[in-house]
Protein backbone atom coordinates (compact mmCIF):
# COMPACT_ATOMS: atom_id res chain seq x y z
CA UNK A 1 0.00 0.00 0.00
CA UNK A 2 2.82 2.60 0.90
CA UNK A 3 4.45 1.87 -2.45
CA UNK A 4 1.40 2.38 -4.15
CA UNK A 5 0.72 5.31 -2.24
CA UNK A 6 4.49 6.49 -3.12
CA UNK A 7 3.68 6.01 -6.89
CA UNK A 8 0.78 7.84 -7.05
CA UNK A 9 2.37 10.86 -4.82
CA UNK A 10 5.57 10.56 -7.28
CA UNK A 11 3.67 10.76 -10.40
CA UNK A 12 1.61 13.73 -8.98
CA UNK A 13 4.83 16.10 -7.85
CA UNK A 14 6.44 15.59 -11.35
CA UNK A 15 2.53 16.16 -13.37
CA UNK A 16 1.39 18.63 -10.22
CA UNK A 17 4.24 21.22 -10.81
CA UNK A 18 3.13 24.74 -11.96
CA UNK A 19 3.55 27.93 -13.30
CA UNK A 20 5.66 30.37 -10.69
CA UNK A 21 2.85 32.16 -8.89
CA UNK A 22 4.47 35.53 -7.70
CA UNK A 23 7.47 36.68 -10.17
CA UNK A 24 8.09 39.62 -8.23
CA UNK A 25 6.92 41.06 -4.80
CA UNK A 26 3.09 42.51 -4.96
CA UNK A 27 2.33 46.03 -3.98
CA UNK A 28 1.39 46.38 0.18
CA UNK A 29 -1.95 45.24 0.84
CA UNK A 30 -2.51 44.10 -3.08
CA UNK A 31 -4.33 40.82 -3.81
CA UNK A 32 -4.51 38.44 -7.18
CA UNK A 33 -7.01 35.97 -8.21
CA UNK A 34 -5.94 33.54 -10.38
CA UNK A 35 -5.79 30.72 -12.32
CA UNK A 36 -2.98 28.51 -14.18
CA UNK A 37 -3.34 25.86 -17.31
CA UNK A 38 -1.21 23.35 -18.89
CA UNK A 39 1.80 20.43 -17.66
CA UNK A 40 3.96 18.60 -18.81
CA UNK A 41 4.26 16.89 -21.89
CA UNK A 42 3.38 13.48 -22.09
CA UNK A 43 2.66 11.13 -25.53
CA UNK A 44 2.87 14.11 -27.33
CA UNK A 45 0.07 15.93 -25.65
CA UNK A 46 0.26 18.83 -23.07
CA UNK A 47 -1.77 17.57 -19.61
CA UNK A 48 -4.29 19.66 -19.05
CA UNK A 49 -3.83 20.60 -15.39
CA UNK A 50 -5.60 23.42 -13.54
CA UNK A 51 -5.05 25.20 -10.01
CA UNK A 52 -6.25 28.16 -8.51
CA UNK A 53 -4.79 31.17 -6.35
CA UNK A 54 -4.93 34.19 -4.20
CA UNK A 55 -1.68 35.75 -3.49
CA UNK A 56 -0.85 39.07 -1.61
CA UNK A 57 1.54 41.47 -0.88
CA UNK A 58 2.53 41.46 2.64
CA UNK A 59 5.14 43.92 2.56
CA UNK A 60 6.24 45.64 -0.45
CA UNK A 61 9.25 43.34 -0.36
CA UNK A 62 7.40 40.58 0.63
CA UNK A 63 4.41 38.97 -1.20
CA UNK A 64 2.67 34.72 -0.11
CA UNK A 65 -0.08 33.07 -2.15
CA UNK A 66 -2.01 30.08 -1.16
CA UNK A 67 -3.23 27.86 -4.24
CA UNK A 68 -4.99 24.55 -4.58
CA UNK A 69 -4.37 21.91 -7.09
CA UNK A 70 -8.36 21.40 -9.04
CA UNK A 71 -7.23 18.90 -11.07
CA UNK A 72 -5.87 16.26 -8.21
CA UNK A 73 -9.48 16.86 -6.92
CA UNK A 74 -10.83 14.39 -9.83
CA UNK A 75 -7.63 11.65 -8.02
CA UNK A 76 -9.45 12.39 -5.03
CA UNK A 77 -6.15 14.15 -3.85
CA UNK A 78 -6.37 17.47 -1.89
CA UNK A 79 -3.32 18.98 -3.29
CA UNK A 80 -2.22 22.32 -1.63
CA UNK A 81 0.64 24.85 -1.80
CA UNK A 82 1.55 27.99 0.63
CA UNK A 83 4.43 30.15 -0.95
CA UNK A 84 6.27 33.11 0.12
CA UNK A 85 8.26 35.61 -2.31
CA UNK A 86 11.12 38.00 -0.70
CA UNK A 87 13.43 40.33 -2.80
CA UNK A 88 16.65 40.34 -2.46
CA UNK A 89 17.66 43.11 -5.17
CA UNK A 90 15.61 45.27 -6.57
CA UNK A 91 15.51 46.57 -10.16
CA UNK A 92 17.48 49.62 -10.63
CA UNK A 93 17.29 49.87 -14.31
CA UNK A 94 15.33 48.50 -17.26
CA UNK A 95 18.78 46.56 -18.09
CA UNK A 96 19.38 45.18 -14.25
CA UNK A 97 17.03 42.21 -13.29
CA UNK A 98 15.42 41.55 -9.85
CA UNK A 99 16.19 38.85 -7.50
CA UNK A 100 13.63 37.49 -5.31
CA UNK A 101 13.27 34.22 -3.61
CA UNK A 102 11.08 31.99 -2.98
CA UNK A 103 10.24 29.13 -0.57
CA UNK A 104 7.33 27.02 0.57
CA UNK A 105 5.80 23.99 1.05
CA UNK A 106 2.90 21.55 -0.80
CA UNK A 107 1.03 18.94 0.58
CA UNK A 108 -1.18 16.00 -0.67
CA UNK A 109 -4.09 14.35 1.61
CA UNK A 110 -5.95 11.30 0.08
CA UNK A 111 -9.58 11.63 0.64
CA UNK A 112 -9.59 8.22 0.36
CA UNK A 113 -7.41 6.99 3.36
CA UNK A 114 -6.36 10.17 4.65
CA UNK A 115 -2.88 9.58 3.73
CA UNK A 116 -0.53 12.48 3.70
CA UNK A 117 2.86 14.08 2.18
CA UNK A 118 3.97 17.22 2.91
CA UNK A 119 6.88 18.55 -0.28
CA UNK A 120 8.95 21.70 0.85
CA UNK A 121 11.32 23.84 -1.87
CA UNK A 122 13.10 26.91 -2.46
CA UNK A 123 13.96 28.84 -5.43
CA UNK A 124 14.70 32.05 -7.27
CA UNK A 125 12.99 34.34 -9.35
CA UNK A 126 14.76 36.70 -11.75
CA UNK A 127 12.49 39.04 -14.08
CA UNK A 128 13.47 42.14 -16.19
CA UNK A 129 10.80 45.19 -15.32
CA UNK A 130 10.78 46.59 -18.48
CA UNK A 131 7.01 48.50 -19.01
CA UNK A 132 4.17 46.53 -18.72
CA UNK A 133 5.67 43.26 -20.34
CA UNK A 134 8.10 41.26 -17.81
CA UNK A 135 9.98 38.33 -19.17
CA UNK A 136 11.57 36.57 -16.40
CA UNK A 137 13.89 33.32 -15.84
CA UNK A 138 13.92 31.00 -12.65
CA UNK A 139 14.55 28.06 -10.99
CA UNK A 140 13.08 25.46 -8.00
CA UNK A 141 13.98 22.44 -6.18
CA UNK A 142 11.89 20.66 -4.61
CA UNK A 143 12.44 17.78 -1.87
CA UNK A 144 10.91 14.75 -1.74
CA UNK A 145 10.86 12.83 1.48
CA UNK A 146 9.39 9.69 0.21
CA UNK A 147 11.57 8.96 -2.61
CA UNK A 148 12.16 5.73 -1.50
CA UNK A 149 8.56 4.79 -2.49
CA UNK A 150 8.81 7.02 -5.65
CA UNK A 151 9.29 5.96 -9.01
CA UNK A 152 9.57 1.76 -8.58
CA UNK A 153 12.40 2.42 -6.07
CA UNK A 154 14.14 5.04 -8.15
CA UNK A 155 12.74 8.20 -6.88
CA UNK A 156 15.09 10.92 -6.02
CA UNK A 157 15.21 12.96 -2.80
CA UNK A 158 16.21 16.57 -4.88
CA UNK A 159 13.82 17.51 -7.86
CA UNK A 160 15.00 20.84 -10.06
CA UNK A 161 13.51 22.54 -12.63
CA UNK A 162 14.24 25.59 -14.41
CA UNK A 163 11.88 27.98 -16.12
CA UNK A 164 11.23 30.84 -18.61
CA UNK A 165 8.14 33.39 -18.75
CA UNK A 166 6.52 36.23 -20.38
CA UNK A 167 4.30 38.30 -17.66
CA UNK A 168 1.54 40.92 -19.09
CA UNK A 169 0.66 43.10 -15.90
CA UNK A 170 -1.53 46.28 -16.34
CA UNK A 171 -3.48 47.97 -14.01
CA UNK A 172 -5.92 45.21 -13.56
CA UNK A 173 -5.26 42.25 -14.91
CA UNK A 174 -2.14 39.62 -15.01
CA UNK A 175 -1.52 37.52 -18.45
CA UNK A 176 1.34 35.19 -18.83
CA UNK A 177 3.03 32.16 -20.16
CA UNK A 178 5.75 29.56 -19.05
CA UNK A 179 8.04 27.29 -19.93
CA UNK A 180 9.58 24.74 -17.23
CA UNK A 181 11.70 21.97 -17.72
CA UNK A 182 11.26 19.53 -14.76
CA UNK A 183 13.87 17.86 -13.03
CA UNK A 184 16.94 17.77 -16.03
CA UNK A 185 18.50 15.33 -13.81
CA UNK A 186 16.94 12.39 -14.45
CA UNK A 187 14.25 10.79 -17.09
CA UNK A 188 10.38 9.98 -16.12
CA UNK A 189 8.94 6.58 -16.39
CA UNK A 190 5.13 6.60 -16.73
CA UNK A 191 3.71 2.87 -17.88
CA UNK A 192 2.29 2.95 -21.30
CA UNK A 193 3.76 7.12 -21.64
CA UNK A 194 6.60 8.67 -23.10
CA UNK A 195 7.29 11.82 -21.18
CA UNK A 196 9.12 14.50 -23.41
CA UNK A 197 11.94 16.45 -22.34
CA UNK A 198 14.74 18.10 -23.53
CA UNK A 199 17.40 15.98 -25.16
CA UNK A 200 15.17 13.26 -23.66
CA UNK A 201 16.13 14.31 -19.84
CA UNK A 202 13.52 15.46 -17.39
CA UNK A 203 10.39 16.67 -18.81
CA UNK A 204 9.09 19.80 -20.60
CA UNK A 205 5.77 21.67 -19.99
CA UNK A 206 3.99 24.89 -20.64
CA UNK A 207 1.89 26.95 -18.75
CA UNK A 208 -0.77 29.68 -19.34
CA UNK A 209 -1.39 32.01 -16.31
CA UNK A 210 -4.12 34.76 -16.05
CA UNK A 211 -5.05 36.49 -12.80
CA UNK A 212 -7.14 40.10 -11.42
CA UNK A 213 -5.51 42.58 -9.43
CA UNK A 214 -7.23 43.67 -6.42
Amino acid sequence: MKKWIGLLVGSLLMIGCNASRVISPLNEGEWRVGGHYGGPEVSSITLPLTSLYVAHGKTSTTSEYLAIHTTALAFQALQLEWGQLTQLKPSTEAWSPELNATYGIQTFTSLRDGAFRAYPFVGMQVPWMTYQIKPYLGSEIWIDPTYVWSDYGQGSLIHPSLHAGLRYINRFLEVGIETKWINPTRDFQIPQATVQGFGNIGAKGTYVTVAIRL
